[in-house]
């Protein structure tokens, strides 16, 4: 009985020791980020303007967190940053905080969206530009074209 009681505490550790999750890069601790190459750059130019919080929280490509510089550049008041240094941005944002398998999907293209009962002025403009023709259709799959 004492075997079996001991072998029973033995898995039950190595069940709990296999769950815990590890950290795979250390973070810093005032700011929460991974402390990888570029971090500093990162926090440098990022926290300047908003809490890394903000951003530890998304997930992103490096496409989008192109297009979040870029949004940032065009309305938020970003300074131009010089080539090697936003691909040292990118590249860090990226691999540290790239798609994972929680990883929102991208957003459904309008064309796909059933009809919306609520009319916004986004969606009135959208409507307009379909009766126009001015937007593209969107091939259907057979994985995806109802039976």
């Amino acid at each position: 009985m004492k075997s079996l009681f001991s072998i029973a505490i033995l898995l039950f550790a190595a069940v709990v020791h296999a769950e815990d999750p590890k950290p795979e890069t250390p973070l810093d601790p005032a700011t929460g980020m991974k402390i990888a190459e570029g971090w500093e750059l990162v926090r440098t130019h990022c926290n300047v303007c908003h809490s890394p919080q903000q951003y530890l929280m998304q997930k992103g490509t490096e496409s989008t967190w192109t297009d979040t510089i870029r949004w940032m550049q065009g309305s938020a008041g970003l300074w131009p940053l010089d080539p090697a240094t936003e691909k040292t941005i990118l590249t860090y944002l990226a691999s540290n905080y790239g798609p994972d398998a929680a990883f929102r999907r991208a957003p459904i293209p309008g064309n796909l969206l059933p009809p919306n009962p609520y009319l916004t002025d986004a969606r009135a403009e959208f409507e307009e530009k379909k009766k126009a023709g001015l937007v593209p259709v969107a091939p259907v799959s057979d994985a995806v074209r109802p039976q």
